[in-house]
C-alpha cells in the first residue's frame, strides 16, 4: 500500500508536469532569459539544417518562429568570422532538437519534462532497493519541493544536467551487490560505459561537475571494480574526446567556452544581418570578446558572505530552494562512495565560489542557483538507510512551502515581475532571508542601482523607486513596506533619513543601533540614524577596496506612500571605489577610485 501510494504520488506530479508542458507556450513569456536564444538558435540549426552553424537562414527562422530578435546570442568563430558555430555544448540543443521540429515553441519544455520523468523514475527505481517504499515520494520531495521542477520551462542546459547526473547515479547505485544476483560481465560494462558517458557530458558543460566522477567509481561494486572503473573512464573519456575534437575542427578550441567569442543583441547587430561581412575582428577590438576566463581570487571575507548567501541567500540559497537535500543528508549511509558523493558537490559549488565570486549561481538566467542544479542529485543517492519514513518527504515539503509557494501556485511564470522583482522569491523568504550584497547580477527592485551624496544606494524591494526628480528623493508605496542598501568607500557613523510631506502617522525604522528625531524646516521629518558597526564589509565587483554596507527596513502604515532623501551624518573621507552609476544628481560628480576589471560572464 504504502508503495502505490508513493508511485502514484509521483507519477501524478509528474504527468501534471508534462501536461503542463505540452499546454505551455514559451512566447508567453514577455522575453528571452539569458542563453535561451543561443540554445534555441542552435537546437533549431540541427533540427532543420542539421548542423551546428549559424547563418542568415537560422536567424530568419528564428524570428519567424518567436517574433522577436535572438537577444543575447552568443557565437564562436575560428576564422575571424567567415563562419561562425554556437558558442554553448551541442548535448542539449541534440536533446531538444527533435521536439523543437515538432512544435518550435513548446518543444523545448516538452524534452524537459520527458526527461525529468525519465530521471525520476530511474532514480526511485534505484532508490526504492536503498530507501524502501517511501522512496517514490522522497524522489518527488526532492523535485517538487525545489525549484528544479520549474525549470522545465526554462530553455536551458541545467535542468538537463541535472537530469543526465541523476540517471548516471541511478546507473552506477542500481549495479547488484552483495546478496543480489550478479550481472553479465557485458551487461555491467554496458552500465558503466552509460554512465561514464553521461557524466561526460556533465563534465563538458563545466569542468567542475567532473569531481562527480570520483564517487561514482567508488560506487562500483567489488567484485567488478576493475571493468566498472574502466568502462567508466573509457565511457567519459571517449565523450570528452569526441566532443573536444569537434568543437576544436569547428571553433579552433577545445570547448565552446574557448576561443573567440561574441554576444550578440539589437544594440550590437547581428551577423549576416546587421553586420558587415569582415566585421568580426573590428567588432573583437572595440567589445572584446566574451572568452570565458577564470578569475581565480580568494578574499576571506568576501568568501566568508558567499558561504552564507550559498546556503540561505534570499534569492541564491541552497536550503530555501532545494531544502530536500537534507533528506539525503539525514538518511546518509556510510559506503558505497556515498561521502564522496557530499564532498563532490561541496567542492565543485565551492570552485564556482572561488572563480566566479560575484556570481556564483548563473546570474539572470537562473531560479535561484541553476549552478548547483546538476550537483543536487548527488543529494539524494547519498541516502541509504532504510527503511525511509514518508512522513519525512511530507516535512521536507511542509519546510520548503514559505520558499517556494510562488512556484507552486505559477511554476510557467516569467521570472521578472511587471511591477519589478523576482516572481519566484516570497514574502517570507523576502522579509527573513538576507540580501545577497556580494552578487553583481541581482536587481530585487526592478531598478538600477545609484550613486547619491557619496553613498550607493540600492533598492531591494519594488515597493522603492527613485522619486520623480531623480535619485535625490525615494519613494514608498502605498504598502508601507520597503528594504534599501546603503554603501560607502568608508565606515559611516550614520545617515540622515529625511521624510518629505505628506508624512505618514508613523514611520519605524529597522537596521541602526539607534534612531533619533531631528527637527527640520519646511514639514520635513527627519530622523538620525546611528550606525555602530555594518551589516559587512568586502570587496565589489567594481572595486578591489572594502565597502562598508547598510540595510534599512522601512515600515510605515499601508494605505499612502511618501518620499524620503537619504544623507551621510558626515562626508565619508575619501572617495575610492565608488561605483559607477545609472544617475548622479545635478553637479555631483563621479567619485574616482580603483575599477576592478570586469570579465566576460556569458
Amino acid at each position: 500500500m504504502q508503495r502505490s501510494l508513493a508511485w502514484a504520488v509521483l507519477a501524478l506530479l509528474l504527468a501534471a508536469t508534462v501536461v503542463g508542458a505540452v499546454t505551455f507556450d514559451r512566447r508567453s513569456w514577455p522575453g528571452l532569459v539569458g542563453d535561451e536564444a543561443t540554445y534555441l538558435m542552435q537546437a533549431q540549426s540541427l533540427a532543420w539544417d542539421f548542423d551546428l552553424r549559424y547563418s542568415r537562414r537560422d536567424f530568419d527562422r528564428f524570428v519567424e518562429q518567436w517574433g522577436v530578435k535572438p537577444e543575447g546570442l552568443i557565437l564562436q568563430s575560428a576564422d575571424s568570422g567567415r563562419t561562425f558555430t554556437y558558442s554553448k555544448p551541442a548535448s542539449y540543443a541534440a536533446w531538444i532538437a527533435p521536439f523543437l521540429r515538432l512544435s518550435p515553441t513548446r518543444g523545448a519544455s516538452i524534452a524537459n519534462a520527458l526527461l525529468l520523468a525519465l530521471a525520476a523514475v530511474a532514480a526511485a527505481r534505484t532508490l526504492s532497493r536503498r530507501l524502501g517504499p517511501a522512496a517514490p515520494l522522497w524522489v518527488a520531495a526532492w523535485v517538487f519541493a525545489s525549484v528544479a521542477f520549474a525549470y522545465v520551462f526554462w530553455v536551458h542546459s541545467d535542468l538537463f544536467l541535472m537530469c543526465l547526473t541523476a540517471i548516471a547515479l541511478a546507473l552506477a547505485y542500481g549495479a547488484p551487490r552483495g546478496g543480489e544476483p550478479p550481472e553479465t560481465a557485458g551487461r555491467s560494462a554496458l552500465r558503466w560505459l552509460a554512465a561514464g558517458a553521461l557524466l561526460g557530458l556533465v563534465l563538458m558543460s563545466r569542468p567542475f561537475y567532473g569531481a562527480l566522477l570520483l564517487p561514482a567509481a567508488l560506487a562500483v561494486p567489488r567484485g567488478r571494480r576493475a571493468l566498472g572503473i574502466a568502462a567508466l573512464v573509457i565511457g567519459a573519456g571517449l565523450v570528452v574526446l569526441s566532443s573536444g575534437l569537434a568543437n576544436l575542427a569547428d571553433a579552433d578550441a577545445l570547448t565552446p567556452y574557448g576561443g573567440q567569442r561574441q554576444s550578440f543583441d539589437s544594440t550590437t547587430g547581428f551577423p549576416e544581418v546587421d553586420l558587415p561581412a569582415g566585421s568580426w575582428t573590428s567588432q573583437i577590438a572595440r567589445r572584446g570578446d566574451h572568452t570565458w576566463r577564470a578569475q581565480v581570487s580568494f578574499d576571506r571575507p568576501q568568501m566568508a558572505w558567499n558561504v552564507l548567501y550559498f546556503f540561505v541567500g534570499r534569492h541564491v540559497g541552497i536550503l530555501p530552494y532545494f531544502l530536500p537535500l537534507l533528506l539525503g543528508l539525514a538518511a546518509f549511509r556510510r559506503g558505497e562512495g556515498r561521502g564522496m558523493l557530499i564532498l563532490a558537490a561541496l567542492a565543485a559549488a565551492f570552485c564556482f565560489l572561488l572563480i566566479r565570486p560575484f556570481n556564483f549561481y548563473g546570474g539572470g538566467g537562473a531560479l535561484a542557483n541553476r549552478y548547483f542544479l546538476p550537483l543536487y542529485p548527488a543529494f539524494w543517492f547519498a541516502a541509504g538507510r532504510s527503511p525511509a519514513r514518508m512522513s519525512w518527504a511530507v516535512l521536507a515539503a511542509a519546510l520548503a512551502a514559505p520558499f517556494l509557494l510562488p512556484l507552486w501556485q505559477h511554476p510557467e511564470t516569467y521570472l521578472l515581475a511587471p511591477g519589478g522583482g523576482y516572481t519566484y522569491v516570497s514574502h517570507f523568504a523576502q522579509r527573513y532571508l538576507p540580501y545577497e550584497t556580494t552578487l553583481s547580477h541581482l536587481k530585487p527592485s526592478g531598478h538600477e542601482d545609484f550613486v547619491h551624496n557619496a553613498m550607493w544606494i540600492k533598492l531591494l524591494t519594488p515597493s522603492l523607486r527613485p522619486g520623480k526628480d531623480g535619485a535625490a528623493a525615494i519613494d514608498l508605496d502605498a504598502s508601507g513596506e520597503g528594504q534599501i542598501l546603503i554603501g560607502s568607500p568608508a565606515p559611516l557613523d550614520g545617515v540622515e533619513l529625511d521624510v518629505l510631506p505628506p508624512l505618514p502617522r508613523r514611520l519605524d525604522v529597522f537596521g541602526a543601533e539607534s534612531v533619533a528625531a531631528v527637527p527640520l524646516p519646511g514639514g520635513v521629518a527627519g530622523k538620525l540614524l546611528h550606525f555602530a558597526h555594518p551589516r559587512a564589509a568586502h570587496r565589489m565587483w567594481w572595486t578591489d577596496d572594502p565597502y562598508y554596507l547598510y540595510q534599512l527596513r522601512l515600515e510605515a502604515p499601508a494605505g499612502r506612500g511618501f518620499a524620503f532623501r537619504l544623507r551621510p551624518v558626515a562626508k565619508p573621507p575619501g572617495t575610492a571605489g565608488v561605483p559607477p552609476a545609472t544617475y548622479l544628481p545635478a553637479k555631483e560628480k563621479r567619485p574616482a577610485g580603483r575599477r576592478r576589471s570586469q570579465g566576460a560572464h556569458a
